[in-house]
């Protein structure tokens, strides 16, 4: 089955590359920038000598308008949402394209080989099951059709939201390979801050406040 890579980046110069070196040559990758102020087009640009990558540049931010325009402009038949920070880990790309499941996401394990990340990525493995996404959500463009795509009056919890919807008309699951997910909030912000933020979150699910870290 064709796949296609939808990535929405904003001011992601500095982590895009590494995503974009994790993607194999025969799935189609597209680059939505979204508002940004910095290099990013240009560093998405010159990979596309070397991967079949179309790039799009929206002038406003926003990262569920440029997953939906990501998919708009997708032609695989399996759609698959990745944050741009987000590395393919081995064999993820190939299981998500085999899969029988029609919705899902995948394993999460750290960039930083460190005893708290690994505890957190541990416990967000656990909790899959519930509707979280570990940075990357897959779906058929049927189901992404039927759901209507990503809110985009929603700054924070829009992925949640989608993968729920989704849950409820096709066979979610979660494949058995990893993302691997970059700590870069966590490192930069501080394990507290963050995770009292979501706990924060929590408790007061209309908070649309997010920082951005890069």
């Amino acid at each position: 089955m064709k796949l296609s890579i939808s990535i929405p980046a904003h001011n992601e110069e500095n982590y895009i590359g590494k995503a974009l070196e994790s993607m194999p040559e025969d799935v189609e990758i597209v680059v939505v920038c979204n508002g940004c102020t910095d290099n990013t087009f240009k560093v998405v640009n010159a990979f596309s000598k070397e991967k079949n990558i179309k790039i799009f540049n929206l002038p406003e931010k926003g990262v569920s308008k440029a997953r939906n325009y990501g998919a708009k402009m997708a032609s695989g038949e399996k759609l698959v949402f990745m944050d741009a920070d987000i590395v393919a880990g081995d064999g993820l790309l190939k299981s998500i394209a085999e899969s029988e499941y029609t919705i899902g996401t995948c394993l999460v394990k750290p960039d930083v080989n460190k005893f708290v990340p690994k505890i957190l990525m541990h416990l967000k493995n656990l909790v899959h099951r519930f509707g979280t996404c570990s940075g990357v959500i897959f779906c058929t463009k049927e189901i992404f059709d039927k759901v209507g795509g990503f809110d985009e009056t929603l700054e924070l919890g829009e992925d949640g939201k989608f993968l729920r919807a989704a849950k409820k008309i096709g066979k979610y699951g979660v494949v058995k390979k990893h993302a691997i997910n970059s700590m870069r909030r966590f490192e930069k912000a501080g394990y507290r801050h963050i995770c009292l933020f979501w706990v924060k979150r929590f408790f007061h699910p209309k908070e649309k406040r997010y920082e951005v870290i890069r």
